[in-house]
């Protein structure tokens, strides 16, 4: 059985947005919101006291969030880049920049059938490369990444600025879902990516 700590923890990361107790509960697969304030506030205190680069606040209106500490951010705001990917696109090419070269169809177990779309859009403004690799595609950055990003994803986090927001993009290890021997291969559904760097 997952960790409901673990399982919210991932949650705050993947949204783009602040989550609300109801949408935790429901995430975390509880059916009152006193053990999911419990949990909740169990992650905050243990996540923050970490010391770690991140911190998970509890907004005004209540959600919960996932973001770069204030006096950090401050810190690494000249590596700011500006792009015109929207934060779900974003999303995915953390997972990517983080655990490439990775499969096709990794990508879409996490993401959603969204992916597709994704990938296509950050293969044609030159962001990822796909490889063909038997009846599936593997997925990797690109030297134009590093030109806007800086290196891969590996230890490090990079942040990218988004529309006047702050968007912070971490790989999350093992977290981000391993890869399963069954995994349905991609087919000629899948979007294509393109091969050129």
């Amino acid at each position: 059985m997952l960790d409901p700590k673990r399982v919210a923890e991932a949650a705050l990361f993947m949204s783009s947005e602040p989550l609300t107790l109801d949408q935790l509960t429901k995430i975390m697969g509880f059916d009152n919101y006193g053990k999911a304030l419990a949990v909740l506030d169990a992650l905050v205190k243990e996540f923050n006291d970490l010391g770690a680069a991140m911190e998970i606040v509890r907004t005004p209106e209540g959600r919960y969030r996932m973001q770069v500490r204030d006096e950090l951010l401050q810190k690494v705001q000249h590596l700011a880049v500006s792009t015109d990917l929207s934060r779900a696109v974003l999303r995915t090419l953390a997972i990517i920049a983080f655990k490439q070269p990775v499969r096709q169809s990794i990508v879409v177990k996490m993401r959603g059938n969204k992916a597709y779309d994704h990938i296509k859009e950050l293969s044609d403004k030159g962001f990822v490369r796909g490889v063909k690799e038997g009846n599936t595609i593997s997925l990797e950055t690109t030297k134009k990444f590093e030109e806007y990003f800086g290196s891969p994803i590996k230890d490090t986090e990079f942040v990218i600025k988004h529309r006047g927001e702050q968007t912070t993009l971490l790989g999350m290890g093992d977290e981000i879902g391993q890869e399963e021997e069954g995994a349905v291969g991609d087919g000629g559904s899948a979007a294509p990516a393109s091969a050129s760097g």
